[in-house]
């Protein structure tokens, strides 16, 4: 188990005896662990790929100390030496990750690896270095040792810098945790929610059919997966988020020891946020805390809430300014999906804010932003379970002193709503209940009836498309007594029908009628003692069966 250790900003240090400074101080020492470690190992062996009036310069620069081979994106005559590097001619497809880079060319015999053309018992390449204009791995985040700098000189130069350094082994964190049990990927050829392979910056997501998995080597961490999660299948682990909220509650009850009121948050990442924040740090309000974490695209929704009912006047999340394209979109997407869900708790919106940048901080900072919260309850709740359990708990700590708020409509992708049955189309044939990945549709046991807890459904659609009647429709919106006070309600419900041979209870009226109708002009199902095997549950209709087989053999 690797730990964590976030140290709050230097300025702040010597205020120890303020509240602020208790927070950091508590903040600093509380332990957050991680579910292991990640471990690469690198030979130092670099594939070069670009025009070769730039490689063969970038090659003979680190000859000495590396192993290079050129794949050139042309085919000019050039100097002698050429040979000792060049592997092959043309533009390759590449994937991997740092010390297990593949690459192929495709030739009229099929692909052909690079790295057996090589030989030696090469398999994979460890490095890669791309001068083409077009690079070869075209994810917002490449995977570790891999350097697309293009035609830019001076990224060349940092590239050429830094791939001495990556000789070696290795180790990041293991930065999630999934658990399949409550994924709502999809089901029985059917696929549901999407959200976390399209937050993904790495391509390090892939549907498995039902299931998604996650490529350990290729993932950096960024946390957007997590935060984008409705279900809390995916997690960051880099520390999870119960250790997370558990170091805030400790810091902010040090605040409050220490004579604090109103405190607020702002969430930075470790290196780039302390930085910035070191230079603002006369200019952060007496109340506003840095959190420092590995990557603020971790810092999602449940969080959010949770500090709000821990007592936190305002959330803030610093962004970088390098943050853009997927990541960004996520972070955003997120905000304003819960933007309704605040003002159904009746807090402004602005209570959680994303600030992009460090133009975008020191313009927040001048216009006096926190919110006057003093006196404001402080929540003392549990902080176990899943992230389902955190936003129940967390709606349920917000909305008691609310309770003329109910029900509020939310954006189409909010993961939070209702389900519509269209009772008159319903058969109650439980498809919808056989693919829910969460437990929110279930059925009656042995009633036919179908139930619906409200504070489960995270509004993926499986049971939409697995309905065989079109029966039913989603519904996008936040009924917070649903959360206050989590019971299933029925959607709908019909007498049973029993069996008339035997007279146990197997189906529904509707459904037996349903199916007696669609096989009406079917040629099995002419004769009276046919259409009355309908009516009888399996175990009946089989002897049925057999004793009309046996009694047609003795004739």
């Amino acid at each position: 188990m690797l730990e964590i250790q976030h140290q709050p900003l230097e300025s702040l240090k010597a205020k120890a005896a303020d509240p602020r400074g208790a927070a950091l101080g508590a903040l600093a020492s509380a332990n957050m662990g991680t579910a292991g470690f990640v471990e690469y190992r690198s030979a130092g062996t670099v594939l070069i790929h670009g025009p070769v009036a730039r490689a063969l310069p970038a090659a003979r620069a680190l000859g000495e100390e590396m192993r290079c081979l050129l794949v050139a994106e042309d085919d000019d005559d050039q100097p002698a030496d050429l040979r000792q590097y060049l592997l092959a001619r043309g533009r390759p497809r590449l994937n991997g990750y740092l010390g297990a880079y593949e690459a192929w060319l495709d030739t009229d015999e099929g692909p052909r690896s690079l790295a057996e053309l090589v030989g030696g018992g090469l398999k994979a390449f460890d490095l890669v270095l791309d001068l083409a204009d077009a690079p070869l791995m075209t994810m917002q985040k490449p995977p570790l040792g891999y350097f697309a700098v293009g035609g830019d000189e001076a990224s060349l130069a940092e590239a050429l810098a830094q791939l001495p350094a990556m000789v070696g082994e290795f180790q990041k964190p293991r930065f999630f945790a999934y658990d399949e049990n409550i994924c709502a990927h999809g089901a029985r050829g059917m696929t549901g929610c999407t959200r976390c392979m399209d937050a993904c910056a790495t391509d390090a997501i892939r549907s498995l059919g039902e299931k998604v998995e996650v490529d350990p080597y290729l993932c950096q961490g960024c946390g957007s997966c997590a935060a984008a999660c409705p279900s809390g299948a995916m997690g960051y682990a880099f520390p999870h988020a119960r250790d997370l909220l558990g170091g805030l509650r400790r810091a902010l009850r040090a605040y409050g020891d220490a004579g604090g009121q109103a405190p607020a948050l702002l969430f930075h990442d470790d290196e780039w946020g302390s930085e910035v924040l070191e230079a603002f740090a006369e200019r952060l309000p007496e109340r506003l805390i840095p959190v420092p974490v590995e990557d603020v695209g971790s810092i999602g929704p449940d969080i959010w809430l949770s500090a709000l009912a821990m007592g936190v006047s305002d959330v803030v999340v610093l962004l970088p300014d390098a943050v853009e394209g997927v990541l960004a979109e996520t972070a955003r997407t997120q905000k304003a999906l819960f933007d309704p869900v605040l003002e159904a708790l009746q807090l402004d919106s602005d209570r959680v804010r994303l600030v992009s940048g460090q133009a975008a901080l020191a313009a927040w900072l001048d216009a006096s932003p926190l919110h006057d919260d003093h006196g404001r309850r402080a929540g003392n709740f549990s902080i176990a379970g899943g992230k389902r359990e955190r936003l129940q708990i967390a709606f349920s700590e917000l909305y008691r002193p609310n309770r003329d708020a109910a029900t509020t409509e939310l954006p189409a992708g909010a993961p939070f709503g209702q389900i519509q049955v269209d009772r008159d189309a319903c058969t109650l044939c439980m498809a919808c209940a056989a693919v829910c990945p969460v437990e929110a549709v279930t059925s009656g046991g042995g009633e036919p009836k179908l139930l619906f807890d409200e504070s489960r459904c995270v509004q993926c659609g499986l049971c939409e498309q697995a309905c065989p009647e079109d029966a039913i429709t989603l519904e996008a919106r936040l009924h917070l007594p649903a959360f206050a006070m989590p019971q299933t309600r029925v959607l709908n419900e019909e007498a049973p029908f029993h069996c008339v041979s035997c007279g146990k209870a197997f189906a529904t009226e509707k459904m037996i009628g349903r199916v007696a109708e669609q096989l009406a002009g079917h040629w099995m199902f002419q004769d009276e003692r046919a259409r009355r095997r309908l009516e009888m549950c399996e175990d009946c209709r089989v002897k049925d069966l057999f004793d009309e087989e046996g009694n047609s053999l003795g004739q």
